[in-house]
């Protein structure tokens, strides 16, 4: 009899487990793309129970709910609606860092202005447009509603596009998270990456004054070439390192210490006219800076050939910038220090060398403390 009531109580433990082990909450997302060239435009359509049980959003519904007469739980539009509005940017911020994209493994940029509603069917839309550097291959990558959120056991995406003049569908899971569609094509993005890393470096004022501090601390022409080689081979190092994401520092440590380095190398022009320790210290700033230019790129997937070639044109336009500033800039200070002997002359030039050096180091160090978390 023993036996039989063990047995018993197994067989109830197993009935009354069997439909919760067997309950399998799944989700659908869809997302369109719509783009040529540098542009492209997502609209992503989500389960609005699934996205307010993540969020915390007014107006959930139980996955088992039913209403007093027994039919089908209901939740007034209106109450959605409002809390939808209320935390739109909270859901554009989810959606958006979830749903990547990528031209030839360069990561696009989710630009503001996400537009975000609820539709007549009742579920959530979410338009997105995203800047795109490169110009090859398009890859979507989709993490919305992952098992590690916690709210769905299972999600299908179902990615219909219209890319650089191709069509089609496919469907994302957990099993293939990601898709390529477009064109390659190995060289097309050469002259856009070589403008890019110009452009940037030219209008990244912090660059441009280390570049000036360094070029009032030298002396000879073999001084700026040691310094320029010094600073290109080390920031060209933490530039792809840091673009494929095989090194890391956050931006709150990066932009303060960049910062501080124009006020170092300026002030050491003041108290230091000796230069034999230069090269180390430039060399060390010159990581720094790479990290920083990093901050313009990211790289979405493995390295390939068309990726290495973008961050390589990247790294070229800023080097030919580089050289335009140096040549410019380092001739015609030579030409003053020659021309400028006379002892009123020389003192005049001296007193302009250190003005200029001082008002160098103080953008650094006023930077510094804009950008330190620390003291701000």
């Amino acid at each position: 009899m023993r036996l039989l009531a063990i047995l018993a109580a197994l067989v109830a433990t197993l009935v009354v487990a069997a439909p919760a082990q067997a309950h399998v909450r799944a989700t659908s997302v869809a997302v369109d793309l719509r783009g040529q060239g540098d542009g492209v435009v997502a609209a992503v359509d989500v389960e609005y129970d699934v996205l307010a049980r993540l969020l915390n959003l007014d107006g959930v519904i139980a996955p088992d709910a039913v209403g007093v007469d027994g039919a089908a739980a209901d939740v007034p539009t209106e109450v959605r609606r409002r809390s939808l509005d209320a935390h739109a940017s909270e859901v554009a911020t989810y959606v958006g860092g979830r749903l990547r994209l990528s031209r030839s493994s360069i990561g696009c940029t989710a630009e503001d202005g996400a537009r975000v509603e609820l539709a007549d069917s009742g579920r959530v839309q979410v338009g997105l447009a995203y800047g795109c550097e490169a110009s090859g291959a398009l890859t979507v990558r989709s993490d919305i509603f992952q098992v590690s959120d916690g709210v769905v056991d299972d999600t299908t995406t179902l990615v219909t596009y219209d890319i650089d003049g191709r069509r089609g569908s496919t469907l994302l899971d957990s099993a293939r998270t990601s898709v390529t569609v477009g064109r390659t094509d190995l060289l097309s993005d050469i002259p856009r990456f070589v403008r890019l890393g110009g452009e940037h470096l030219l209008f990244g004022l912090d660059h441009v004054l280390f570049l000036l501090a360094l070029l009032l601390g030298a002396k000879r022409l073999r001084d700026v070439v040691e310094v320029a080689t010094a600073f290109t081979v080390a920031h060209s190092v933490t530039l792809v390192l840091a673009a494929v994401g095989w090194v890391s520092l956050p931006a709150w440590i990066v932009e303060p210490l960049i910062a501080l380095s124009i006020a170092f190398v300026a002030v050491d022009n003041l108290l230091s006219p000796r230069t034999s320790h230069r090269l180390p210290v430039v060399f060390g700033f010159g990581l720094l800076h790479g990290l920083g230019f990093a901050g313009a790129l990211s790289v979405d997937g493995p390295l390939s050939a068309s990726t290495l070639t973008d961050l390589v044109s990247f790294n070229v336009g800023i080097e030919l910038v580089q050289l335009a500033i140096i040549a410019l800039a380092f001739p015609g200070l030579l030409f003053l220090r020659r021309v400028m002997t006379k002892p009123v002359a020389a003192r005049a030039l001296t007193l302009g060398t250190a003005a200029a050096t001082v008002a160098v180091a103080g953008a650094g160090l006023v930077w510094f403390v804009e950008r330190s978390s620390l003291l701000t």
